[in-house]
Formats: structure tokens, sequence, C-alpha cells
């Protein structure tokens, strides 16, 4: 985890209250083996050893200026006191991250400071020493945003960083060859390109090239690591983008010793959770509470839930665990908002008892961050200067789960009921149990044999999911169990509520009515209350069954939905297309969402088709709302419709038995995948984040200038004259397209006011999830007609579309008045020979946050049952700075160039202006350049090349990718977001190469 901003000020202030440490020394050892030998655990006996584990956060990793040091972030000298206070404690494993940074030299080798190895073996045999597990891992140099990150997966120059990172891993590895069991290396930590938001497929093939070379490496060292366990993390550790179609292809396991049973893996898979983050780290108290034990609505996430907790943790089972690689969960935690809510204490508690309670029950190990501090903010678990426990409450909580089992005393349990019938939509029931003896505190652990069927969470509070039976166990660690039959029938009647998925805050709001269905038909009219904000602010409104599970038939095969109107407040809004059909013969829903196989229907949606009349749609910033509508304090939306020609399923009959309650609150887990084809329902959740202002800078993406060659005759028109979207579901035109093939776009935008804003962007559906592509600005003067041209290899890419790929859905979606002029294909590349020149024309209001998400994350076909990630999973815990590249290894030609700063924009805290400087060196660079300068004003961001800060006014800008051809004379165009300042820029020291 990274180092947060306010953590860090303080750290760094009781940092000067304790005196300043060198690395104590201590002799190298190069044969360590806790207990003798090697104790060759299989992945059941490796799991149930480690236990739960504690992270010795900011310590080995923390760095200032690139330099690695234990005490810089405000901790002090580790002491052996401190392992056995954490053992004492209960716990098994301990994480030790280490940052190496400049202590690897820049010689061939790549050789890592002996005395900083030696430190890092000396914290290894602290714990090892005293039975404790130890993960050692290349914590902070993969980081973007610390000075001296190097092992960066974005960057161009990967041949070299692998170098570098195969060589510091033989010399760590070699260090700890002879070491037993107990030592379990960790390749690297939170690796991404330092971009939130699905992953790139490029930075990520590096990722899984850099887990290869972890695992080659490290085998073929010698000593036991041949046999020892290795851990490797996927994108950023996040459990979606490691479990899900994003990439993450585990490594092979080439030098395997033969002692390891056929069939038996070494290889853990390292994820992280923080969910939801506005409860575990945001610095504030607007969210502090979480759980059962949170007595305040208003103070728990919309999201990130127990269920959803569940359901995450089952995905990682299902996905490694059952298929033999054990996963630890790396990172967990929540910090110290007491002094916001005195309640936040026991939510903490019972958020760590159950981030364990569902590792135990799926086979993952637990490993809680503590950073050391302690007090508003703060992860620390233990006072690192006295050894003492400061949240005892916490580790309670934890040691509930993972405590001393020897002590077991259950010698019997039972149920108080042996069968349940459930119906979907009904409400939790709970099991109680009762142990023998009954003052007997032994943990119970619940779990269900079918949870597509009924689910059941830590307290025995059971959940229909869709028609069948299941079994329901309760079990005690003396082996001793109980059991429930669950029955969930399937229903005689369609029972129908009205769902707004609002995007303002991402919550769903209920109708409390709902329509009673039977074989009959009939007449029908549903109304939900909601805000004048939830109103403007609509994503998608639906109705479903609730009496079936998202996916399930309902109780009939067929019927007939006839909407008559949508009535907000006593004002009657009419049916663009007004009949919907129910027919489980079909396969899938119509991509015009008029028929589905579920009943499920969406008649407003941002993300697909709207087919209510007077409503305005924003696709792009995924709002709708009803035109001219007359808001009050509380408003009243209702849906008129009359359901026939019901056939098939339950004929006639009402439902025997009704669900006692009714759903009262928003999903709660978040879908991970997209439609193969158009979403026809709404989808469940919106996109992954949301920016908080539209961006006002230029993305940076392909050239927006004429390029210098026209397209080829004979091409192919796609569409022309196109103010709402273009888009097909059959992909083939880009998909079997050459790579050279040129893709013209002529597009305007018919809002003279519009300032150069963004006013389209590419997006597709590839193999089963939503990827967005690139995105174009108007001109300065925005009724202008702008031409952009790509390659269909560099639109490929942009949309990470593989040869292997299947495509079912494509758009150049518009938005802000953009229109598109013409859309073409054609078979001969035209290359762009000057550098984008549309730049920001007015100063940022506001920073956004995250990059626009520029489609769901996912659009399913069922009702949404889970609230979308608001935050990213795990967030930056450092400062951020502007991270350096690998140095040159070549120097730069010699020879002084001229160069021209010229600010186009400036208010005091930030500018823009456009860096011109001529190629005068008398070479032609045809496979990429590189220009170096001094500025005297700090430069922030480039839209046109790969910023690099390499020192105080020094910088460095590469080539953007779709343009790497620099002729000798030629004059280089970079257009760039100044720092605060208020003197004249000027740019010296240039060079090229």
């Amino acid at each position: 985890m990274r180092l947060r901003k306010k953590v860090l000020a303080v750290l760094l202030t009781a940092a000067m209250l304790v005196t300043s440490a060198s690395c104590p020394q201590t002799n190298t050892k190069t044969v360590k083996a806790a207990g003798g030998s090697f104790n060759n655990l299989n992945q059941s006996r490796m799991t149930a050893a480690m236990g739960a584990g504690w992270n010795l956060g900011n310590q080995l990793e923390s760095a200032v200026g690139g330099t690695p040091e234990e005490t810089k972030w405000g901790n002090p000298t580790i002491t052996e006191d401190l392992i056995l206070a954490v053992k004492d404690a209960g716990f098994k494993s301990i994480r030790i991250p280490v940052s190496y940074l400049s202590k690897i030299g820049n010689d061939s080798n790549y050789t890592i400071d002996s005395a900083w190895l030696d430190r890092v073996q000396q914290v290894v045999d602290m714990c090892v020493d005293n039975g404790l597990y130890a993960i050692v891992n290349m914590h902070g140099d993969g980081y973007t945003s610390i000075d001296g990150g190097w092992l960066l997966c974005g960057n161009s120059d990967q041949t070299a960083i692998k170098k570098k990172y195969a060589a510091c891993w033989k010399q760590i590895a070699t260090r700890f060859k002879n070491y037993d069991e107990h030592l379990v290396f960790e390749s690297m930590n939170e690796e991404f390109d330092g971009t939130y938001g699905n992953p790139s497929s490029s930075a990520y093939a590096n990722i899984n090239a850099y887990n290869q070379i972890f695992v080659d490496t490290v085998r073929q060292t010698g000593g036991n690591n041949d046999m020892r366990w290795l851990l490797i993390p996927g994108w950023n550790t996040n459990i979606n983008y490691t479990a899900d179609d994003y990439g993450f292809e585990l490594p092979t396991d080439n030098y395997l010793s033969s002692k390891i049973g056929s069939g038996e893996k070494r290889i853990m898979v390292s994820v992280h959770y923080y969910d939801p983050w506005e409860f575990c780290g945001t610095e504030s108290g607007a969210v502090t509470q979480w759980g059962d034990t949170a007595t305040n609505s208003s103070k728990v996430a919309s999201w990130g839930d127990e269920t959803y907790m569940k359901s995450q943790f089952k995905k990682m089972h299902d996905k490694f665990v059952a298929k033999g690689y054990p996963v630890v969960i790396g990172e967990y935690g929540s910090i110290d908002k007491s002094n916001y809510d005195s309640a936040s204490t026991a939510n903490r508690k019972e958020f760590a008892q159950k981030v364990c309670y569902y590792s135990d029950m799926y086979g993952l190990i637990p490993v809680y961050w503590d950073n050391g501090y302690n007090g508003e903010y703060g992860f620390g678990l233990f006072d690192r200067y006295t050894y003492k426990v400061t949240q005892q409450s916490v580790i309670d909580g934890i040691m509930e789960i993972y405590g001393d089992t020897s002590e077991a005393t259950a010698t019997g349990i039972t149920l108080d009921k042996t069968s349940l019938t459930l119906a979907v939509g009904g409400g939790k029931q709970t099991l109680t149990a009762t142990l023998t003896p009954a003052d007997s505190k032994d943990k119970i652990t619940w779990t269900s044999s079918d949870e597509d069927v009924a689910t059941v969470n830590s307290k025995g509070q059971v959940s229909a999911v869709s028609t069948g039976t299941c079994t329901i166990t309760a079990s005690v660690p003396n082996g001793y169990k109980a059991t429930c039959k669950v029955t969930v029938p399937r229903p005689t009647s369609i029972r129908a509520k009205m769902y707004l998925l609002e995007t303002s805050s991402w919550k769903s709001v209920i109708s409390d009515d709902v329509a009673e269905i039977t074989s009959a038909g009939g007449e029908y009219s549903v109304s939900l209350k909601a805000t004048e904000e939830q109103l403007k602010n609509i994503g998608s409104l639906y109705i479903r069954d609730i009496s079936v599970g998202e996916e399930d038939a309902s109780a009939f095969d067929y019927a007939k939905i006839k909407v008559k109107s949508f009535t907000l407040n006593g004002k009657t809004y009419s049916m663009k297309n007004d009949t919907f059909t129910y027919d489980t013969s079909l396969s899938k829903g119509s991509e015009d969402g008029l028929s589905n196989p579920i009943f499920n229907f969406s008649f407003i949606n941002v993300w697909a088709n709207t087919h209510v009349n007077d409503v305005t749609v924003q696709n792009w910033n995924y709002i709708a709302y009803f035109n001219n509508a007359s808001y009050q304090t509380e408003n009243t939306l209702t849906i008129n419709f009359s359901v026939s020609d019901i056939k098939g399923g339950s004929a006639g009959g009402e439902a025997t038995t009704a669900p006692t309650t009714e759903p009262t609150v928003a999903p709660t887990v978040a879908p991970t995948t997209a439609p193969t084809v158009k979403p026809t329902v709404a989808p469940t959740t919106a996109p992954t984040v949301k920016p908080t202002v539209a961006p006002t800078v230029v993305p940076t993406v392909k050239p927006t200038v004429a390029p210098t060659t026209a397209p080829a005759t004979g091409s192919k028109v796609l569409c022309t004259n196109e103010t709402n979207k273009y888009e097909t579901w059959d992909a083939s035109w880009l998909t079997k397209a050459a790579d050279d093939d040129v893709i013209t776009l002529q597009y305007t935008c018919t809002d003279a006011s519009h300032g150069n804003w963004g006013v389209m962007s590419w997006g597709a559906s590839v193999d089963g999830g939503w990827n967005s592509g690139t995105s174009y600005n108007a001109a300065s003067n925005p009724t202008d007609v702008v031409t952009a041209t790509c390659t269909a290899a560099e639109l490929k890419d942009a949309l990470k579309i593989k040869k292997s790929s299947t495509v079912s859905y494509i758009c150049l979606y518009t938005w802000n008045g953009g229109k598109i002029v013409s859309l073409s294909i054609s078979d001969r590349t035209a290359k762009p020979t000057v550098a984008p020149t549309t730049v920001p024309t007015t100063a940022p209001t506001v920073a956004p946050t995250v990059a626009p998400t520029t489609a769901p994350t996912v659009a399913p076909t069922v009702a949404p049952t889970v609230a979308p990630t608001v935050a990213p999973t795990v967030a930056p815990t450092v400062a951020p700075t502007v991270a350096p590249t690998v140095a040159p290894t070549t120097a730069p030609d010699a020879g002084t160039l001229q160069g021209d700063i010229k600010v186009t924009g400036d208010w005091g805290t930030g500018g823009l202006a456009t860096i011109t400087i001529k190629n005068t060196t008398g070479k032609t660079f045809s496979d990429g350049w590189t220009v170096s300068f001094d500025c005297d004003r700090s430069i922030k961001n480039c839209w046109s090349g790969t910023l690099t800060n390499v020192g105080t006014n020094s910088y460095t800008i590469s080539n953007p990718g779709w343009d790497s051809y620099l002729a000798s004379g030629a004059t280089i165009t970079l257009n760039v977001e100044l720092g605060s300042g208020t003197a004249t820029p000027t740019v010296s020291n240039i060079s090229l190469k």
C-alpha cells in the first residue's frame, strides 16, 4: 500500500522526534532453516500454517528521494521485541514490504547494496527464528508516483526493465535460498500503469511477463527455492482485475522441483481488499460505519457490504483456490475514525472479523495492513515504540476466527430448524445454532452446498437466490456439524417492482409497490418515491420480477407487457415503444430491449435504449430526465401497464406463499462482465468511477490534425451526418481490416458556445467486457470541421481488440453537441506529419479526479444486484510525485538545440503552453525520439508525448505512440500544462536523442 498524504505529514513530524539510526549491521547468512529442514507443505497445510498475517508496513519500503530507509516515514528501527509482540497477539505470518530503488547499483549486474540486503535478512530472521512465516516482496519499485520507481509496466523500455528485475530477484533469492518453508517471496506490489480504470492490455502483458521472470529466476537459484511457495499479483492487486477476464495469466512453473507431488502447485495469488474504500481508507468522517454493528445508515457506504465481500472472496476461491493456487489477501484493514464516531471502533472489529471469517471459509490467507500509525486515520494495531497493542478490538475480531483452536470445547451442535422453505425476494431467515456445552464460545462456520440456490452469512441468516434445493451446514472446530435442508420453490406468480438507478450517488431507488401478476393478467400501476436530485440523474428505469433469481425464468413462460404511460407528479409521458415481450424460449434479449427471456425490462437506459417520449438522455454524462417536470419535496413516479397472453409455467393460481418482506435496500454486489451484445435492460452498475467534473484538458490520444496524404480512393463510408452515434453489431469492418488501413473521421460541434471539450469517443463490447477507446475534442472554434485519422491497428489497440477477440458491438458516440460529418475506412495509411495542435484554451475549473469512464464497466442483461465501485480498490498512499523513467543508457546527441515556449493560458496556479523545438541534429529519428530540456517553471502534464521529471526543473518528453518519426530539420510541437507561477517561462539546455 502507498503511504497516504496526511499520514506521511504526521509521520514525518514524528520522525523529527526520534534519533536517526543507520541500519544495524549483521553478518551475512547464507544458510537459514527455521526448524533445520524444509517442510514441504501442500496447499491446505500451508494455508493453515500461515493463519492470520500482519504487515510490517511503512518500514523497509519507506523512502525519500528514491532512497529507502526504514525510519524515513516516522517509524522507529525494527526490533525483535516488536515481532514477538505481534506473535504474542496470535499472528502467524508477517509480510515485510521492501523497496530497493537507489539501493540497486547502475553497474551491468544491477548489484543491490549488501548492507541493505543484510538488514532485510536480519528482519526476516527475527520472524523465522520465532516460528513465524515471512513474506518478502519488492514493494515500491513499481510505483509511478514516487521518486526512483523503475519497475514501470507502462514504460516503453521493457527490455532494460526486465533485465534489471531478473538481476535483482536473482540476488535476493540467492541470499535466502537455503531458508526453509517459513519464507515466501512475493514478486511485486500493487503493480499497474498508474491509471485507474480498466487495465491496459499491453501494460498487463508486462506484469504477466514480470511474474514469469520472477518464477523462472527464483526457481533456478538453487537451495530450497525450487520448492518454495511464490506469491504473485495481478493488476494493482485488484480482485476483479485478477479473477475476471482482464488479462491476468498465471506463470508456468517450469523449474519446479520433482519432489513436489504431481499436480500440486507452489504458486500463490496476491490481492488486496479495502472495500468499500469510503469506510476503509477515505480520510473523512462521512462514512464511519460498516456491517451489522452499524447504528447509523447515513454513515454507511452504499456498496461493499458483507454480501459483496463474500462474493469477492468466493470469486477468488473458485478461480484459484479450487484449482490448487492459494490466495493471500496481502493487505486489508480500515483506518481509525473514532474521533468522528465512537461507534466506528466496533465496525472496524466487525470488518476485520468478516474478512477473516470468509477468508477461512474460502481458503484465503488474510494479512492485515499496519502502517505503524496510531490515531486519527491510522491503520496501526501496535505501538512500535512500546510494542503495546493499540487496537485490541480489531485483533480480537481477527482472533475470533484464527485464534488457538486447541482450546475448542464444543462436543455437539444442533440447529433450531432442519428444513426451511424460502422465496426469492422474501428476505432472510435466521438459523439458530446451539452448542454443547451451552457455555462453549467456539467459532461456528456456516456454509451452503449450493450458493446459486441459497446463501448463508456469518450470522446464520439464509437468503434465497434461485429455484432449487441445497443444504446449510453449521460446524465447529472439533468437527461437529448440523444441517438444514433449504427449498426454494418456483413461484406461482410474477412480483414486479420498479427500480430507478440514479447516477448522482449511484444508488438504486426501489418501489414499495409491487405488482402481483397471476396467469389471468390484468392492469397494473407501480409507483416509487424519489427526490428531485434522483429524478434529474436517471441512469436506468426498469421493472423486474423480484420472486426469482437474476437470470431465472419467472412463473410463466410467455407474456405480453403493454406500457400505457409514465406519470410524474400527475404529468403523463407517453411511450415511443409500448409493447414488450417476455419469452423464455428466447436465447437472449433483443438488441432493442423489447423482448427478453427474463422478466426484466428497461424503459430509460442511458447505456442502451430509451422508450419513453419527452425524456432527455445525456449518454456521455450518464443521466436522463423527464422534460418539463414539476418537482416537489417528495415526487411520485408511476408506471401504468397491462400484462396479457400469459402462457405456460404455473398456469392459473395465486402464489401460495408470499415473501414475508420486500427488499428495501439498493443492490449490493457489483457485476463484473459486460454483455456480448448491446444491453437490453438496465445495467446493474454504472461506470467504475465517475469524474467529478468534465476534463478540461486534451486526452493523450491520436492527432487531431489532417494527414498530409489523402486516404486512398475506394474507401468505405461507414456513416455521415450523425448527431447521435455511429453504432454497429457487425464489427468486421474493423476486426478484418489490415493493420495499416486508415480510418478517417471528420467531425464538428453544433454548439457554437462550446469550448474545445470532448465531443465523441469510441467504445466496444470485446470478449464479454466493455472497453473504451479514443476520445475527440472540438476545435478551438467548435463549429470548425476537424479531421482525425488513425490506422486500424491503432484503433484496435485503443479498444483492446486482439486477433482472437470476439467483438459484438462497436460505437462512436457523441455528446456536447458533437456531430460526425463522415466516418470512413480505406486501405492506405495516411500518417500525420505534425503533432496534435488542439489544446485547452481555458483553465480547468476543477481537475478531474479520475478519467471519465465512457461506458459502464458492465452492462448485464439483468436487473442490478449490486452497487458500483466508486473508488479505487486500493488508493495510493504516497504523496504524488512524477516518477522518473530508467536512466538513458546512451548520452544525448551533442549540440545545443534551440527551442521556444509560448504561454497560451495562465491562471496563476497553473497554465498552458506550447513548446517548439527544431531538430537541428542532422539526424532523422525513425524509431522514436526523446527531447531533454530545462524549464524554469514546473511542467505537470504533456499531451504530445510521455513526460518525465528527471530533476529540479529538468524534463524529458518522448514521442507519442502514434508518431515515432522525426525528420532532420522538422519541428517538435509539445502542448503542456504548467504548474504555478507568474514569470514567463523559458526552456534551455535542450538535447535530442
